[in-house]
Formats: C-alpha cells, structure tokens, sequence
C-alpha cells in the first residue's frame, strides 16, 4: 500500500503489486517564525489550538528532517504546556534520571574525585540506590570545608575524620561511604564493573549500552548520543518525529519545523575517508540525504489529509539570517509571525501571561518588579536600595557578632554589602577542584601560613629567637617550614598542577625571607609571635592550652572598643614584644604589590594597623607604646607606618559609631566598595549597577550617610 506516496523505478517491474491513491488536498500554510525555538512555541501553541477544537492527539505531528536540533526546545516547552507529546526517536539520554546518573558517575571516572562530584553522585544514588538511601541528604557538610579531596586516599581521610554518630538510627555509615571510594578508585579499566556494583535496572542498561558504543575514556561521549524511550504511547500522543517516521504513518494535521536552506532538504557530504574524485557517492549511497529529504517531503505533502503547516526560522540560534528552503511553499500568501504576539492559544500558563500583558501586571510578582525597576532609577532613596524599618531584627542580629576588620570594612564602605553577608550569610564558594593558578588570595594564606610556621619554630628553638636569627638561620628556618606548610596543603586545599605549585612555593619562600630578613632594630629583649589571636577569635578556640599559656595575653577574652560597644576579634600578623612589654610592633603582611601614596585609613579599606595596635595596648596591663606598620615582601621589605595611631583610633571610632547607628536605623545602602572591579556581591546589585545604577544612587547614599561618608574621601 504505497498510497500517495513516491514509488521507485525498480518495483515497478519487480511483480509486486502496488496499491497507490491520489494526492489529498491539505489546506497548506506558510508560517514565518523569528527564531528556532519560536518555531517549537507556535507548533505548541497550532497544536493546543487544534486540541481546544476538538481534534485527538493522535491526529497532530510536528515534525522536521532532523528533529534533533530542537529536541532541547520541544522537551522544556513541552515540560511547560504538559501535553502528551511522544518523541518518536527517543529522548536524549542525559535529559532523564538514569542519564544524568550514568554522566555523574562518568564524570567522576573520566576527571578524577572533587567534592562536588562525588557528592552530586551520592545525591543521585540515594534516590536510585536502596544502600544507598539510608545516606542523610547532608552528609557532605561533615566533611572538612577547605579539604580538595582530588584523590581516594584524601577522601578516606575525610571519611574517617567524620563523626560515627549524629545519624538516623545511630549507624556509622562512614563503612558505606569508604566502600564506595574503593569502588570508583577502580577506575576506568573496571568500567563496566563499577556499573554494575552502583546501578540497576534502566541506568545500568545505559551504561552497559554506553560502555559497547566505543571505549570507557569516551563515555561522555557515547552518553551524549544515546537516547532512550519516553514511556508514552504514540497512538494516544501527539507525535514529534523525523519526517522519515512521518511519512510511514501520516497524521491528518502536521507542522513541518525547520524549512529552512540549511535543515530542510539537508546538504549531502562527501564520504570523509572516500571522497567524491575517489569513489562517487552515488555508488555508496543510492539515496542520498538530501534526496530522501525531498521524497520525505512529498510523501509528507501528499498524505496529510486535512492542515500542512511549513514554517522557517528568520534567524538561527545565534542571530544568523537563514535561506529559504526551495521546498518551502511560495506560491501561497506567508504568515509573519513575531515572537512577542498575543497568541489566540497560549502554549502554557507562563506563555499566557508574557502574551498577556495586562493579566501579568496584576501579579502580586509582576508589581513588585514594577515597583523595584521604578525605585532603582528615581532620584530618592527607597526599600529596594537598602531602605529597612529601624531596629530590623536582622540588623541588630547581623551586628551581634565579633566583629574582624574585613566586617568592619564591609560596615563602612558597604552597608548593604554587611547585610547581605553577615545578615543572610551570603558568600562565596570554595573552590574545591583543581586550579590551574594559584589566586593572590589563597597565595597570600600561603604566605602567612609560612611566616607563622617559621617564626614559631625560631622562638622556639632557643637561640634567641627572631630578634637574633641570622639571614642564614632564617633561610633555612623559612624552608623547613615551606615544606611543611605545602604537603599540609596538599591535604587540605586545591592546588595547581605539580610544577606551577612547585613554583608558587618558590616565590613564597622568597618573600617570606625578604619580610622576615627585613632590616630593623630588634626591641630589648624581643620575643616574637605570629598569627596570634585575640578576642575571641576561632583561631583561640582551636589552639591548645599550653600553647594559649605561652601567649601574652589570654586570646579568649574580648576587646571592646571604648566607647563604642564593638567587639573584635582576629589574628594579628606578626607582634614582637620588648622583655619588659613597654614597646610592642605589630606587622601586617601584605603579598601584593605597593600602589599609590602610604594610606592611613584609606577611606575605610585599611583598619588592620589601627585596630590591632588598639588590641594590643588593651591586653597588656603596661600599656606599651605600640608601632604599627604594612609590610610588602614584594617592595623590598617597603614598610608604611601607621602615623598617629591613637588619634586615629579616636578618629575611627566615630565613624564606626555613626556607622552602627545608621545601620540600626534601618541605612543598609550600597557604598563605594559597590563601585570596587572585583566587588565580589555585584550579581545581587541592579543589572549594569556600575554603569548607572550606582552613578545615580551615591550622591544620595552619602547624604543619608552624610556621618559616614566623610570617611570615604580620606587617605
């Protein structure tokens, strides 16, 4: 029963009888769609529309030559419209649970243990796996923050480091989680093994089917080709098909996607191994690609008993201008369709309202986002800025706390930026993969991590400390020391590549040894301390207690500012004391480069000098004259001293008061660190702040913190 359909030569004089009918006579429409996935709305949107007028499922097709490339828009648009829509060749592998558990434990295999892939496939085995289940969905957070885990060996660390109870039903399950190490610590030889140990059913079938399309190191590969059924009967569903499917079983209503010079018919390619001067296709191929699209098409054309819709996108994906297919219908009237119509059938609940203007505005959503737009672009200062009722009680919480002089400096160059981290603990995540570089942050760490190893071993060592070390013994202190400090960050940080981070360690050895052999007058009888702690700080809690009697002061106790009720707390750099505790240095390391002038507060941004030479007069009892001062390694030991350092304490302390004040009143508004080129909460502010947002708003901020913003325009 060939029907309307073409018939080749060669039946024709095969004996076989052929049954054929004439052409039927659809109604043809020519549609002109703005963009690939506008051309999959409108096809929801015919479909709906023929489902409301009484039309079954089983008689609408949509259809293209090669559906594949808007497989990605027909399945979340379908997702939205919820029709019963069968995908004839199968849905891509990776758009379903199975798939995505199958690229999960791939990922792990092909580039190694992190702790966001193990953890992202622990969270899909628990749902797929019963040994699994008993897992708690946050046991991750009892793994130590900082630690990289890039290797078995480092997981099992962790894994034994966390606690064997607080769990449902009192069960260790850290034996699980070791278990499951050992098996991905099988690799990649024992693919199909480590499949068969983790997955059932559905998943396992793809895995296994992945793993016999080619070779385990192209699993992410193989899993992106492959694609499976959708469970939904195709007589009963409106069907999404090839048209080489289509044109097999015809439907009385069909919508041809795609017809465009590029798509529909398709262009036939030379055979890459036997090119055309070689071996003509046709011997290779009697029906090419671009052949069988045309006949595809005619079939198409003759079998659809009542609507034929072509369509063509005017622009790819990319914006580029498409061609007209030359199968595509010129001699009717074309039907421009732009993508922001008021469609006569929505595709879905979220496709009415954006089609619908006037229903959307009376959202309690779409008001609020009027309101917010409005609000960033008037010319006074409003809720959506920062505004917030006076004695809120989360700014009273967000300022219940040991402060540090990074909060302090959040404080007052950034109120709303304090909110937004201490109110609601926003921050940024850890990087726990493997980087290619060593960011000046982690790098400067590094540094004070050595420092403070070395200086600890010198005054330990009993040969007079660092006052008395020579160039010779402070080299060879500050190595030992090197070494340590990077095997215990191979442990627990990320690290670049071996010879990258082999020379990072290098040029921290480098500038440790230029700060600490930095030429100074040593204090009578001068003992040192690095990173030592005060007010209450985290570092005082993990120290032990002879450690904390050898401090001199109790680390644990709190410093307050006088007359301002603020406390801190922190790690001072580095401190030498006199014998006597009449003279004190405090030394605060800075790994970057020296730009500028020498800054004293720095319009907020350096208050480390002022505040721990505060903390330390307030800790000794002989209140000692304290010199603070910046040191940068880079410079040649370039060392800035803090001038006046109790007159700009008293000076700080204003600001720091009007800024408490007016964070109480409900003043949380963006400040000049806002304006910062690495301001690290620039996603949460209005889009473009920098460019307009900001240029309007700071001359209103600083009159509302008219108490603060003097602060912002000084040295």
């Amino acid at each position: 029963m060939a029907g309307a359909r073409h018939v080749p030569d060669w039946l024709e004089n095969s004996g076989i009888a052929v049954h054929t009918c004439t052409a039927e006579k659809p109604d043809v429409k020519a549609v002109s769609c703005a963009s690939p996935r506008h051309e999959i709305l409108e096809a929801i949107r015919w479909a709906r529309q023929h489902l409301a007028n009484g039309a079954s499922p089983q008689e609408i097709a949509i259809t293209a030559a090669s559906p594949e490339e808007w497989d990605d828009h027909m399945l979340a648009l379908t997702e939205a419209a919820n029709l019963p829509i069968h995908f004839a060749h199968g849905r891509a592998t990776l758009s379903t649970f199975d798939g995505q558990l199958a690229a999960a434990l791939a990922e792990v295999l092909l580039r190694g243990f992190s702790r966001m892939r193990v953890t992202r496939l622990v969270a899909l085995l628990r749902t797929h796996n019963q040994r699994y289940s008993s897992l708690p969905g946050n046991w991750w957070q009892q793994l130590p923050e900082e630690a990289p885990l890039l290797d078995a060996a480092r997981w099992h660390r962790a894994i034994d480091a966390m606690p064997s109870e607080g769990y449902a039903d009192s069960v260790d399950l850290r034996p699980l989680l070791h278990e499951l190490i050992d098996t991905l610590s099988m690799g990649l030889v024992a693919a199909d093994r480590i499949g068969e140990l983790l997955m059932t059913g559905r998943a396992l079938a793809i895995w296994q089917k992945a793993l016999s399309q080619g070779p385990a190191e192209a699993l992410d590969v193989s899993l992106s080709g492959l694609r499976v059924d959708d469970n939904l009967e195709p007589a009963t569903s409106i069907l999404w098909a090839p048209a080489q499917a289509l044109a097999a079983v015809p439907r009385p209503l069909t919508w041809l996607v795609g017809l465009t010079s590029r798509s529909f018919p398709r262009r036939a390619g030379e055979d890459p191994l036997l090119p055309n001067h070689i071996v003509e296709s046709s011997r290779l191929n009697s029906l090419p690609v671009h052949q069988a699209d045309r006949r595809n098409f005619a079939s198409i054309f003759a079998m659809t008993e009542k609507e034929l819709v072509c369509s063509r996108a005017r622009r790819d994906s990319e914006g580029r201008l498409n061609g007209v297919s030359p199968l595509y219908p010129r001699n009717i009237p074309e039907t421009h369709l732009a993508q922001s119509r008021e469609p006569e059938h929505a595709a879905s609940a979220t496709d009415r309202l954006f089609a619908r203007p006037n229903e959307f505005t009376d959202l309690p959503i779409a008001k609020s986002a009027r309101a917010t737009w409005i609000d960033w672009h008037t010319g006074r200062i409003t809720a959506h800025d920062g505004l917030i009722k006076s004695e809120h009680p989360l700014l009273l919480r967000a300022l219940d706390r040991r402060q540090s002089a990074s909060s302090l400096v959040k404080l007052l160059r950034d109120p709303l930026g304090y909110l937004w981290t201490y109110g609601f603990g926003w921050s940024e995540p850890e990087e726990t993969d493997e980087p290619l570089k060593l960011d000046p942050l982690p790098f400067g760490n590094l540094l004070h991590e050595i420092l403070q190893e070395t200086v600890t071993r010198l005054e330990a060592a009993r040969l007079g400390g660092l006052a008395k070390a020579s160039e010779e013994q402070i080299t060879l202190y500050v190595r030992e020391a090197a070494r340590e400090v990077a095997a215990r960050w191979d442990d627990t940080h990320p690290v670049p590549p071996p010879v990258i981070w082999q020379r990072k360690c290098e040029e921290a050895i480098e500038l440790a040894i230029t700060a600490l052999t930095h030429q100074q007058e040593p204090l009578p009888g001068q003992r040192s301390w690095a990173e030592i702690p005060f007010g209450g700080d985290q570092r005082a809690q993990e120290i032990d207690a002879e450690t904390r009697q050898d401090l001199p002061w109790d680390p644990l106790a709190p410093v307050i500012i006088i007359g301002t009720g603020i406390a801190i707390g922190g790690a001072i750099d580095r401190l030498d004391l006199s014998s006597d505790n009449s003279q004190a240095r405090v030394t605060d390391y800075k790994s970057g480069k020296f730009r500028g002038k020498p800054p004293q507060l720095k319009g907020g941004a350096e208050l480390q000098r002022c505040l721990y030479a505060y903390a330390v007069k307030a800790q000794l009892a002989d209140r000692p004259q304290v010199d603070t001062r910046l040191l940068y390694p880079r410079a040649n030991g370039k060392v800035l001293k803090l001038e006046q350092p109790q007159a700009t304490l008293a000076k700080l302390a204003v600001f720091l008061m009007a800024a408490v004040t007016a964070f109480k009143e409900g003043l949380a508004l963006p400040g000049p660190a806002a304006q910062d080129a690495w301001y690290d909460l620039a996603f949460a502010l209005p889009g473009g702040a920098k460019e307009s947002y900001l240029d309007n708003k700071m001359p209103l901020v600083a009159q509302k913190l008219s108490a603060i913003s003097p602060l912002w325009d000084e040295d």
